[in-house]
This record gives C-alpha cells, sequence and structure tokens, in this order.
C-alpha cells in the first residue's frame, strides 16, 4: 500500500481512463467553506521505484462537488483520446467529451518563451503544479450535456454510463431511476423505483439490464429499454439466506473471465441496527450473482446468490471489480481495503487503515504490460480515495512470484531438516 498523492479537499470518486491517466473529484460543496470543488486528471509514474500519481489537468465544478462519476472511452482507433464523462454535480448531471491534447501535452516550459524554464533537479509533480499554473493544458474538457430532471430541492446521487457510451442512467435522491440515449438525450424512461436516495446504480456489460441499490436497502434490476423492474434482488437474497437483517450497499456487474458473453453481479450487505442500544458488532458480506445454466451451458433465468463471503465487522463503503473480471475490490468505514477473488470471493490481501477514514471510493489499473512496467509485477493495482483527501493504491503482488520464494524456502527448509537428522543419527 502506497500514498501516491495528496490534495486540499475532499475526494468522492476515482475512475480511470487509460493505463497512465486516472480522474479524482470532490470538493467542500455548495457550503461556503472555501474548500474548492474540483476535478483533477493525474498520471501515473514511476520514480525512484516508487509509483506517484502527478496531477496534469484540472476543471473546476463551479458552486457544488462532484459525488458521482463515470466514465467511458472508446476502443476505436480514431476515438482511442476521447472520453465521454458524466458527472453528478448538485441537481444536474453534466455529460463532458474529454479528449487528450496531444499537441499540447508534448509541449513543455522550454517551448513557450514566455514560460519559465523549469528548474534542474525539479521533481516531476513540481514541474506538473508550475504548467498548471502556466496554461499547459493536457485535456480538452467540452461539456455536450446538462441534464437536469431532479427537483430543485433534490440532488443526482448516482450516474452510469453504459460501456459502449450509448447509455446514461442516474439516480437522485428522490428515488427515481431516469435514463437515456446518448448522444441524442432521448428520455428512455423515468422510474420511481425507491423509497429513499439511489445510493449506487451500475448497467450490465452488453447494455440491456441496470442494477440499483437504495439508502433503504432494497435492490432492483432493471430492463433498459423499459425502465420496467424484472427483478428484486433484496427479496431473491432474503428467500435464499437465513438471516434478513440486512441491507444492500453497493452493486456491480462484471464479466466473467474468458466468456465475456457471461457477466454476474456482485453486492455488499451491512447489518441492520436492531435499535439505538445496540452496538453488537456483526459481519458484513458480500455476495455473487449468477443465473442457472442448463446442460448445454446456456444461461437462463433471473440471477440467484452464488457465493457469500462474510468480510468482518468493519462495515463496507465501497466495492469495484476489475475490468477483466478477476478480482473484487472492497473499500471500508475505518478506511481499509481489501481485494477478493472474483471467482471463489476469497480474500486475496487486506490492508488496514489505508485511509484514516471511510474510502469513498475504488477502481482497478488497467491490467497491461505498460501499467505494470509502473506499478511493478503485481496481479492487481487498486486505487482507492477518502476524504482525508488522499488517493492510495494497493498493489496484490504477484502469486507467481510468492510461489516461487515459498518453493525456495520449502526446498531451504527441507535440507536444513535433512542435515539436523543426518547429524543426529551420526551420518554426518
Amino acid at each position: 500500500m502506497s500514498g501516491i498523492c495528496k490534495v486540499n479537499y475532499p475526494l468522492y470518486c476515482c475512475h480511470c481512463l487509460d493505463d497512465e491517466a486516472f480522474v479524482i473529484a470532490g470538493g467542500g460543496g455548495a457550503a461556503k467553506t472555501g474548500v474548492r470543488n474540483s476535478l483533477e486528471v493525474l498520471e501515473l509514474r514511476k520514480s525512484k521505484k516508487k509509483c506517484q500519481a502527478v496531477s496534469i489537468d484540472q476543471l473546476e465544478t463551479g458552486k457544488y462537488a462532484v459525488m458521482s462519476m463515470s466514465a467511458v472511452c472508446p476502443t476505436e482507433p480514431a476515438d482511442k483520446k476521447r472520453c465521454l464523462m458524466a458527472l453528478s454535480v448538485g441537481n444536474s448531471c453534466d455529460v463532458y467529451s474529454v479528449t487528450k491534447c496531444e499537441e499540447c501535452s508534448n509541449k513543455t516550459v522550454e517551448d513557450k518563451p514566455s514560460l519559465t524554464k523549469r528548474k534542474k533537479g525539479s521533481t516531476s509533480e513540481e514541474n506538473s503544479k508550475v504548467e498548471r499554473k502556466q496554461g499547459i493544458s493536457n485535456y480538452k474538457f467540452n461539456l455536450l450535456h446538462k441534464v437536469e430532471s431532479v427537483p430543485e430541492k433534490g440532488f443526482q446521487t448516482a450516474v452510469q454510463l453504459s460501456r459502449d457510451g450509448t447509455l446514461l442512467v442516474t439516480g437522485s435522491s428522490d428515488g427515481h431511476l431516469r435514463a437515456w440515449k446518448v448522444p441524442s438525450l432521448v428520455k428512455i424512461f423515468d422510474s420511481p423505483g425507491h423509497k429513499e436516495d439511489v445510493t449506487d446504480i451500475d448497467i450490465s456489460p452488453d447494455g440491456k439490464e441496470i442494477a440499483s441499490v437504495s439508502r433503504d436497502g432494497k435492490a432492483f434490476i432493471w430492463d433498459a429499454s423499459s425502465g420496467h423492474k424484472t427483478l428484486e434482488l433484496h427479496a431473491s437474497w432474503n428467500m435464499h439466506m437465513t438471516s434478513r437483517s440486512f441491507k444492500f450497499r453497493n452493486c456491480r456487474f462484471s464479466v466473467v473471465p474468458e466468456q465475456s458473453s457471461r457477466f454476474v453481479i456482485f453486492t455488499s450487505h451491512t447489518p441492520l441496527k436492531r435499535g439505538p442500544g445496540d452496538v453488537t458488532k456483526r459481519s458484513c458480506c458480500i455476495t455473487k450473482w449468477a443465473r442457472k445454466r442448463d446442460k448445454e451451458g446456456k444461461e437462463s433465468g433471473s440471477f440467484l446468490p452464488a457465493l457469500v463471503q462474510k468480510t468482518g465487522d468493519e462495515a463496507i463503503s465501497a466495492i469495484a471489480v476489475s475490468q477483466n473480471g478477476v478480482f473484487v475490490g472492497v473499500g471500508f468505514m475505518e478506511g481499509s481495503v481489501a481485494i477478493y477473488i472474483a471467482f471463489s470471493l476469497q480474500c486475496a490481501h487486506r490492508v488496514k487503515q489505508v485511509h484514516s477514514i471511510f474510502v469513498t471510493s475504488l477502481c482497478f489499473v488497467n491490467d497491461t504490460e505498460h501499467t505494470r512496467a509502473i506499478t511493478g509485477d503485481c496481479d492487481a493495482a487498486l486505487l482507492s480515495v477518502s476524504v482525508d483527501c488522499s488517493c492510495h493504491m494497493t498493489k496484490l503482488e504477484s502469486r507467481t512470484l510468492f510461489s516461487l520464494w515459498l518453493a525456495l524456502f520449502l526446498c531451504v527448509a527441507a535440507l536444513v531438516g535433512s542435515s539436523i537428522y543426518l547429524h543426529s543419527v551420526g551420518l554426518i
């Protein structure tokens, strides 16, 4: 675990853009505290065998802090440097086109005679701060749409873009789930699904289904084309569990590794308090949902709980799934971070109190040769942010390397043990 950056405002969101760049966002909100509301693009860089995040661009978000964020980057070569980003800001959802400016990012301070030159021996982070102050922009933010569908006193609480960027779904404080086609912004549906704030939403990899979770503790699956509820996850969970004293906290769809046509759902659960004086600690858990398969391997029917894993009595605050569907990241209210194996929900790595207060958002770094050259030889690298104004990276060291060291240790132990035995019987 390492702290890769620190800012001067609370952080609520993080999301990877590509192999190097990721976005963090947050702020002091509408209260006049003097704490700015901002979004920053950071770049992962390797410095002295350590991984650091350097701020390379930023966007001020005005009166409101970004409380939820979603970003997708097309895979087509022609558009690989342009991403679509949706931000929940106050009672609106702002949709931006974010384009990497190669001409700008390739320019250094020395290229502009009006700007002071870099100091010798200065760090990349110091140079980055100088560049931002002197107007060198690495990304172009173009506001495409400002969607205002929540009542004046309400606010957007969750936002999600489909993986192909053609569907926008928002959840709000009035319990409604709303969806639009992108880029036409034609409204698909406006459904009053929950009684309280929608706290989390996600869209299936094929864009046909939506999962939502609310502060009321309930979770639903929706038809993305009509806005009709197709499954009550909380009802199904209660039917298959021995205890009903839990509420849903987060939801994430995930592809099945090496089977891109199949996908599963991961949800997190926290125990319900039974009364104001109840201080009993109860374990939280995460659940993996899957559809039944017939003899031919075809999926059918509704999602059912396939695996349930207890995570301890520390309350869960955020979850994330790696892009390849191999790992599940979990953030906790006491600042801890854990990485679970998606197939078995076995805990592979857990670090206590990574942050000084609750984790607000998580995202996995893309697993490519390029990112491994920066982060080091690890199976997974999980970014986490918190209202403690910091961003940390938790790495799951390579299991291959671990197995090698374990084999070497066992060989040495066997040799030492054999020597002691032979010496004891007088053979050496």
